[in-house]
């Protein structure tokens, strides 16, 4: 991929219909951190879409940055992202003050191992009927509210951090959403 237009139309075009999937379940549980252990199979469904497209975006940034490699687990490649973006685990995602109270830092616990919320992706994808040890319930409960909503915070900045790189750094940053407002920090 060189072009924002490609990037667009191969994973722009995604993260905005997830994220309207995601607005849709407002209708059922109110996004709202009260509710952030609300888990259902509709949340079950978008964790697994947003994670699966975050291994995908976070890969073909990769492959961008450092050229083709056949196989790299999510550490090697926010490991390769920390490289252009040293303040990666640093970076506020700024909500929509339609939602404010929820402070993302998706990218915080990526440091020494992967954040909670991909180990949670990771336990509902391959352990899902498991039982977690600590809370006694089946690992889909993982699927929730919270999880979800920082998935979509975190496809969100690492969209907006590999759309910057494509035109080398250009300020004219024009991709919108309807939950987020850019990235501090």
């Amino acid at each position: 991929m060189n072009n924002r237009g490609e990037f667009i139309r191969n994973y722009w075009k995604n993260y905005l219909f997830l994220e309207e999937k995601f607005l849709k379940t407002d209708n059922y549980v109110s996004i709202e951190k009260e509710n952030n252990d609300a888990f259902s199979f509709e949340y079950l469904s978008l964790f697994i879409l947003l994670c699966n497209e975050f291994d995908a975006i976070s890969t073909e940034f990769c492959n961008f940055l450092e050229g083709q490699k056949k196989r790299r687990d999510i550490n090697e490649k926010v490991s390769i992202i920390k490289k252009v973006c040293p303040k990666l685990c640093n970076y506020r995602v700024i909500i929509n003050s339609r939602f404010e109270g929820y402070n993302f830092v998706p990218f915080k616990m990526f440091t020494e191992s992967s954040a909670d919320w991909w180990k949670d992706y990771t336990f509902v994808k391959h352990y899902r009927s498991q039982k977690d040890q600590r809370t006694d319930k089946p690992n889909y409960y993982k699927a929730n509210l919270k999880n979800v909503f920082t998935a979509l915070s975190a496809v969100y900045l690492l969209s907006c951090l590999f759309y910057e790189k494509l035109d080398k750094g250009s300020t004219d940053f024009t991709l919108s959403s309807k939950l987020f407002e850019g990235y501090e920090g």
